[in-house]
C-alpha cells in the first residue's frame, strides 16, 4: 500500500497570485493623479477597450511626463537596469496619501536615467535609488521596484497599447 503524495502550492486552476495590489474599480482621475493610479485605470479600461486604455495614457503622460518613462523602462528592450535583483530594502513611506507624500515620480522620473546606466557608481546609484523609493508615495515604490526588475505589475498593459499611446517612442 503506497501513501498517496499531497500536493504542494497552489492548486490547478487557481489564478496566480498578484504581483502587488492594485485599484479593481474604475474612478475618475484628478489632473495631478500620480503613475500609479494612471496605469491602474489604464489597466482596467485595457482590459475591454485597448485603444481607449492608450488615448488614456497618451492624455494622462501630458499631465504626469513620468508615465512614459516609466512604461519605456517596463517595455523596451534596449533598457536595463543596473541596480541589483530582487525586493530593495528600503522604509516605506508612511504618508496616509499619495498627495502627502515628501515627493512624487511625476517629480522625480529624470533619476531614472542614472539607474539604467553606469553615469555614477554602483554605491551612488543604489543609495539613490533607495532615497528616491523612500520619498514617493508607497504604491509607486513598489510599483518601481517591480518594473526595476522586468516585471509588469499591470497584466493588461501590452507593449502594443504603448506603442499605440506614443508612436513617437521607441518600445
Amino acid at each position: 500500500m503506497t501513501e498517496k503524495k499531497r500536493g504542494r502550492g497552489r492548486p490547478k486552476g487557481a489564478p496566480n497570485k498578484p504581483k502587488m495590489e492594485l485599484v479593481t474599480e474604475r474612478k475618475e482621475l484628478t489632473n495631478d493623479a500620480d503613475v500609479y493610479e494612471i496605469l491602474c485605470q489604464a489597466n482596467i479600461v485595457a482590459e475591454k477597450e485597448p485603444d481607449l486604455a492608450s488615448q488614456g495614457l497618451r492624455v494622462f503622460n501630458d499631465r504626469n511626463g513620468a508615465v512614459r518613462y516609466v512604461l519605456q523602462w517596463l517595455f523596451n528592450d534596449n533598457i536595463k537596469s543596473t541596480l541589483p535583483e530582487g525586493k530593495t530594502p528600503y522604509g516605506e513611506n508612511q504618508a496616509p496619501a499619495s498627495d502627502l507624500a515628501e515627493t512624487s515620480l511625476r517629480f522625480e522620473f529624470k533619476m531614472l536615467k542614472y539607474f539604467c546606466t553606469e553615469e555614477v557608481s554602483q554605491m551612488r546609484r543604489e543609495t539613490m535609488w533607495i532615497q528616491l523609493l523612500e520619498s514617493i508615495p508607497a504604491k509607486e515604490a513598489e510599483m518601481l521596484d517591480l518594473i526595476k526588475d522586468g516585471i509588469n505589475p499591470f497584466k493588461n498593459i501590452t507593449k502594443e497599447i504603448c506603442e499605440n499611446a506614443f508612436p513617437d517612442v521607441q518600445f
